[in-house]
């Protein structure tokens, strides 16, 4: 959960009261008319009500307002341009959260940038207020140069001092995209709590049209207890469920492409294979002939193989045998020989031991016609039977000799029937091939099933479509860790808001406003007022009760606080033209009047107010009129 966080740029901490009062103690203003005479003004200033007072317009009362606004703000509001070039030096004393401070603005027109800006401070107020801006009492916090980094200086030392950060909102509609982006808030737009829009301003609070800014500033101000963090969280939790949403966006959309794709490739693969049926059927006609003579030819030079194995086989049976009766002869021949020449041995001894013959065997030999030494009758020696045998003999022969000469020729017949068919079937094979490699459709449909190929490939390699992403475990905590946030935050506000409910009722009836029955503040920003028994939206307020409501709204926010012990907003009030949305100085009067009495209440609430009816300002102790007798205040 803390990686999660600490990616998100969000940490959890327990929630402590933070001072942020803020008190004007003198301002200091000096410049050159067009005219070329020098103006100068200086004014201090301290709690309750303050009045900018000159019956003519144009005389200076919203000018010396924003002189308060520039210091504070960081940048004016409304000041007038021309009013603006005539300043040179501008030096606010103020104390930050009781911390003596001294914003110092000083506009040379000859340099550039013309405007730079410093930020003093002192040990004590007396101090800061006896010391000239180049005294050794003071100490440099911050300077700067230019319009936009003295802006940044300001806004960035008081959100620093008074404990505040920037606040980013969510735009449902922001972004390069359209889709939603994060708007960051800064001092400037939390100072539009210190000065009230004007009666004719739809926004409750603050001077940014942004969608919940008012609520913001309400839970900030009243010091919910982590309601910035929750808008950091609402923020991350939101920017996660963008970044998943166009994950799952761009994730449908390719499949939807790929549905598509794969449905133009389905369809060209059935055209294909529709002409790859077609293209196969007029191929098989224009090669048939040759398909058929080549298979007769294969065909002969397998039979052919056959009858030469056959004659091969004959002829070897053949041989075998004339080889056999040639040896039978021989072997005949060289038996009668040695018989004829044996038969007129006398042996005297043993060819084998050389023992020498007894008497008594040759006499056997004569008498019974037995061998002397092996005593085996001895074989009739017949002329004629032999001559038989061997003339048998010869014929055998000759006819195996007769037989071989015809097995060899049959196998040369059969070879040369085998080379006969083996050159047809090459020719029959190389007519087909040529045929095929100069066939027009033959390299079409090659071509045609190349494509076809590729297409099933394609189809193959993308049948499973894209997987939903998952949603990051940094999503998942995000969006736990807020939901346990808010209702910390719900809670707290149920506790709160029914208190400042009751606070703007009391505050807006005496500030003039009629026929209040209720209000009902919510988290979002909405006042939900009840007038004389219907419902009315705050835009659909008069000019004037909108105006008392924001006056209500903030006094509303210092008293709850003030009750629970927490300095939670400024306490600082400026109403540029108090008086200007009323028909009649009734109501302005009693506002007045009201203020007047609440900062016996609040002691420390500054309000400083300009309008252009010195009668409604009256009652207010002279010390805290700022008027004067001639066309300008200054």
């Amino acid at each position: 959960m803390e990686r999660s966080l600490a990616e998100a740029n969000i940490t959890l901490k327990s929630p402590a009261a933070a001072d942020r009062r803020l008190r004007m103690l003198r301002l200091r203003v000096h410049g050159v008319k067009h005219s070329g005479d020098p103006f100068r003004v200086e004014r201090d200033f301290s709690a309750g009500v303050w009045a900018i007072v000159h019956p003519d317009n144009s005389a200076g009362k919203t000018s010396l307002l924003e002189f308060l606004v520039w210091p504070l703000r960081g940048e004016p509001r409304d000041l007038p341009l021309d009013v603006r070039s005539w300043v040179r030096h501008l030096s606010m004393d103020v104390a930050v959260a009781g911390r003596p401070i001294r914003i110092v603005l000083d506009v040379d027109p000859g340099t550039h940038p013309a405007l730079t800006g410093r930020i003093l401070t002192a040990d004590t107020v007396e101090q800061l207020l006896a010391t000239d801006d180049g005294g050794d009492g003071l100490r440099l916090l911050e300077q700067a140069s230019g319009t936009d980094e003295v802006d940044r200086s300001i806004g960035s030392f008081f959100l620093d001092a008074l404990r505040m950060g920037h606040t980013s909102l969510w735009q449902a509609g922001g972004g390069a995209d359209g889709e939603g982006a994060p708007q960051v808030h800064g001092w400037a737009s939390y100072f539009g709590a210190c000065y009230l829009n004007p009666g004719g301003d739809e926004i409750l609070l603050g001077d940014v049209n942004a969608v919940g800014l008012s609520a913001r500033l309400m839970e900030l101000f009243v010091d919910i207890p982590y309601s910035t963090v929750l808008t950091q969280l609402s923020v991350a939790d939101k920017r996660e469920r963008k970044t998943l949403a166009q994950g799952k966006r761009r994730a449908q959309g390719d499949a939807d492409a790929r549905r598509a794709e794969r449905t133009a490739w389905q369809e060209q693969l059935e055209q294909l294979s529709q002409q790859i049926a077609e293209l196969r059927d007029v191929a098989s006609r224009e090669v048939s002939p040759l398909l058929q003579a080549a298979d007769q030819a294969a065909a002969r030079l397998r039979d052919t193989q056959s009858v030469l194995h056959e004659a091969e086989q004959s002829l070897t049976e053949t041989n075998t045998a004339r080889v056999r009766a040639d040896q039978a002869l021989l072997d005949a021949r060289e038996t009668w020989q040695a018989r004829r020449v044996l038969g007129r041995l006398d042996p005297v001894c043993c060819p084998r031991c050389e023992e020498p013959l007894d008497r008594d065997r040759r006499q056997q030999e004569r008498k019974d016609a037995s061998c002397a030494v092996c005593t085996r009758p001895l074989p009739e020696v017949d002329e004629g039977t032999a001559e038989v045998l061997l003339q048998d003999l010869e014929q055998q022969l000759d006819s195996a000799r007769e037989a071989e000469d015809a097995a060899s020729r049959q196998r040369d017949a059969a070879a040369a029937a085998v080379n006969a068919a083996l050159v047809e079937q090459q020719a029959a094979a190389a007519a087909l091939q040529t045929a095929l490699a100069t066939s027009q459709n033959h390299e079409r449909l090659r071509q045609l099933e190349l494509r076809a190929a590729g297409l099933e490939g394609r189809l193959a390699a993308t049948g499973s479509g894209p997987k939903e992403p998952p949603v990051p475990v940094s999503a998942q905590v995000l969006q736990a860790v807020t939901e346990v946030v808010r209702e910390a935050v719900d809670a707290a506000a149920k506790r709160l808001f029914p208190a400042l409910n009751t606070q703007i009722v009391e505050l807006a009836t005496r500030f003039g406003v009629q026929n209040l029955d209720s209000v009902r503040l919510d988290r979002s920003g909405r006042v939900n007022a009840v007038k004389a028994g219907v419902k009315t939206s705050f835009k659909r307020l008069s000019r004037g009760d909108r105006l008392r409501m924001r006056i209500a709204t903030v006094i509303a926010l210092l008293r709850v606080g003030a009750d629970r012990g927490v300095a939670a907003h400024p306490g600082l009030l400026l109403i540029d033209s108090v008086a200007a949305e009323e028909v009649t100085e009734v109501p302005a009067r009693t506002l007045i009047a009201e203020l007047q009495a609440i900062t016996k209440d609040l002691p420390d609430l500054q309000v400083v107010l300009t309008t252009a009816q010195p009668e409604l300002v009256d009652d207010l102790p002279g010390d805290h009129l700022i008027t004067r007798d001639s066309e300008h205040l200054f």
